[in-house]
């Protein structure tokens, strides 16, 4: 298959709200799923869904390992995908959606490729706790890193926290992160399970600076989750709850 055959299989996907095979192996170069990923980007934003950051994933060696790369992912954020605090989580937006929490940073200036490790952490105004609404098109997540990277790393919605977190809570790497559904079913693990935040961030600016973009000051970057996801199933309306450093705490309805 072409990218331009990909592109449009990918964009079908998502406008049904379909699942479907994975392309497989050799179908694609991880640099042709990029192509692929900013096509729909530069589409999706020149219909008004501007991009305000980007998205980590596969940011642990045995995810990278199992996944056959040699670093972690990266996809697009658009505004569309934004859940502010008190809105709620609509199951029909999604396909297939599962749900990891994360730790985000916000710029307060623009980051730059070969920035010192100072100057990104000075660049970070501050992080915030949020969760990562993953929705691949792909039947029961079975795929590989092309794939993935060509479906905008699985990227669904972000559920945003209320409250700015100081980047130091970052820096020493304290604390855990821990998502429940209604107080029953629950994924959990340690902020230094995210590996060393300067790096990720750093390798985050390259890539998107690869990607043409780049990251910009205002935006966001989810850097990825420390446990597995939560499955959101169907079912009746239910409560989200994820915690996280500094007592920050988020809640959000399904419906």
């Amino acid at each position: 298959m072409t990218v331009a055959e990909v592109v449009a299989e990918v964009r079908s996907s998502r406008s049904r709200r379909a699942a479907r095979d994975a392309f497989g192996a050799g179908t694609l170069t991880l640099e042709e799923a990029y192509r692929v990923q900013r096509v729909l980007a530069e589409e999706r934003e020149a219909a008004g869904d501007a991009i305000v950051g980007w998205k980590l994933g596969l940011i642990s060696a045995a995810k990278q390992e199992q996944m056959k790369v040699q670093e972690p992912i990266i996809g697009h954020l658009h505004q569309g995908m934004l859940i502010n605090p008190g809105e709620p989580l609509e199951r029909s937006r999604f396909i297939q959606p599962r749900l990891e929490p994360e730790l985000g940073v916000v710029f307060g200036r623009d980051p730059s490729p070969g920035d010192t490790r100072g100057e990104l952490v000075r660049a970070v105004a501050f992080a915030v706790l949020a969760v990562d609404v993953l929705d691949s098109i792909y039947a029961g997540y079975r795929f590989g890193a092309a794939d993935v990277v060509a479906d905008n790393a699985s990227g669904g919605a972000v559920l945003l926290g209320s409250r700015p977190l100081p980047p130091g809570l970052l820096w020493r790497q304290e604390g855990g992160l821990r998502l429940s559904l209604d107080g029953g079913e629950w994924t959990e693990g340690a902020v230094a399970g995210l590996g060393d935040p300067a790096r990720q961030i750093a390798w985050g600016v390259e890539r998107a600076a690869a990607l043409g973009r780049g990251v910009r000051r205002g935006d966001l970057l989810l850097l990825g989750a420390p446990c597995p996801a939560l499955t959101l199933g169907e079912g009746e309306p239910c409560m989200v709850v994820a915690e996280g450093p500094g007592a920050s705490r988020l809640v959000a309805s399904v419906v």
